[in-house]
């Protein structure tokens, strides 16, 4: 055994020498895994430039993304999720990294904790998702919210909410702006989801004027990409497990209904532009593109060369007839705007989806109703069917 270094007085063997030289490396990089196969480089800030960010819902689809821009910039990234529809596979690319940590936690009990931003996400997002348990929704949003209002507060911490578009409702305004105020049932299957939002928001700006918290509010309309949960029900998820598996894509009424898609990656543009920008108003962010259920089906169809067979089911309660965002304010105040495609990133998402479907072996996909987030199976299991 050679001794080629010392450490305060101590030699070290080639193998120890080594480690540390290993250890080196892997603190300015991110570890290849199944989920996320790429190297993500991450910046050496100095300690005056590097900020304590805590992301809540760090672990779910939109905040891993969220998660993978603030490391490879540099900063120390916190995640608090309670993983009910997040993963740990979605961040365990930086488990190793000194600069992140994970806290299993649930946003409705208070925490302690220093940081100078936070990025508030905690929340289910998908109807079937957020409709499991009605009342645990509404208390993400609005208990959740507070308790990070409460931290934001005492640390004098900058806090950024991703609201929805949902606060819209049903829109009898096309396409939405920020000044409209919504068409929503307050009773609905979708009120405790829709109508937390739209409390959190108010909890928001009462911070803001009575308490001088510096907040700021992204209303974030339908978003698509890797590592969205397979089982989450949305339209881009269904329709692409559909079309690989060869098996009926299920549209719920007559397809006339319309949505704007945008990709991960845009979004989660918006929300740093937003979070170190000087607006504070709410801002929607979501791409204008507009398409019917029914057409966008066909488009996965013909993506993915899939032989599904297009089968119409009753329509949903409550599902809006439309939905589209206008987003002059984010073009103005963030100089902000969509560059990916919509069929660049149905490109990307499709083969995200067959890598999870290689590695599943079957997925079954999720209706309407209210259901639990099923864990992702490992290769050749068959995913259980909720109950």
């Amino acid at each position: 055994m050679s001794t080629n270094g010392n450490s305060g007085g101590v030699m070290l063997s080639d193998a120890a020498l080594r480690l540390i030289e290993d250890k080196k490396v892997l603190s300015r990089q991110s570890m290849p895994t199944k989920r996320t196969p790429q190297i993500l480089e991450t910046k050496i800030l100095p300690d005056h430039e590097r900020q304590k960010i805590l992301v809540t819902g760090g672990a779910g689809f939109v905040g891993s993304h969220l998660v993978d821009k603030l490391m490879i910039g540099g900063h120390e990234v916190i995640v608090l999720d309670n993983l009910f529809t997040g993963s740990r596979k979605n961040v365990e690319h930086w488990m190793h990294h000194p600069n992140f940590s994970l806290i299993v936690h649930d946003v409705t009990e208070p925490i302690r904790i220093e940081v100078d931003q936070i990025y508030h996400l905690a929340c289910p997002a998908s109807p079937p998702h957020y409709q499991y348990n009605p009342v645990k929704t509404i208390k993400t949003s609005t208990i959740g919210t507070l308790h990070m209002l409460g931290l934001a507060k005492r640390v004098k911490a900058r806090i950024l909410l991703t609201s929805t578009s949902e606060i819209y409702g049903d829109p009898m305004v096309h396409p939405q702006p920020e000044s409209y105020w919504g068409n929503v049932n307050t009773i609905g299957p979708r009120a405790c989801y829709d109508e937390g939002k739209r409390v959190a928001e108010t909890m928001m700006y009462a911070y803001r004027d009575q308490n001088n918290v510096d907040v700021r509010v992204a209303r974030i309309f339908n978003t698509f990409g890797p590592r969205m949960h397979p089982n989450d029900g949305r339209v881009v998820s269904n329709f692409i497990i559909q079309s690989l598996q060869d098996i009926d894509l299920t549209i719920y009424g007559d397809g006339s209904q319309t949505r704007s898609f945008q990709y991960v990656s845009d979004l989660v543009r918006g929300l740093y532009a937003l979070m170190n920008g000087n607006y504070d108003q709410p801002v929607n962010l979501g791409n204008p593109d507009e398409y019917s259920i029914k057409d966008f089906a066909f488009k996965i169809k013909e993506l993915t060369g899939s032989k599904s067979v297009i089968k119409h089911l009753p329509k949903t309660e409550d599902d809006p007839t439309q939905r589209r965002p206008d987003i002059t304010t984010a073009k103005r105040e963030l100089e902000w705007e969509p560059k990916v495609s919509v069929m660049e990133g149905l490109e990307q998402t499709v083969t995200y989806f067959q890598s999870v479907l290689d590695e599943a072996g079957e997925i079954i996909p999720t209706g309407p109703g209210a259901t639990k987030p099923q864990a992702q199976q490992e290769s050749n299991k068959r995913p259980r069917t909720s109950s």
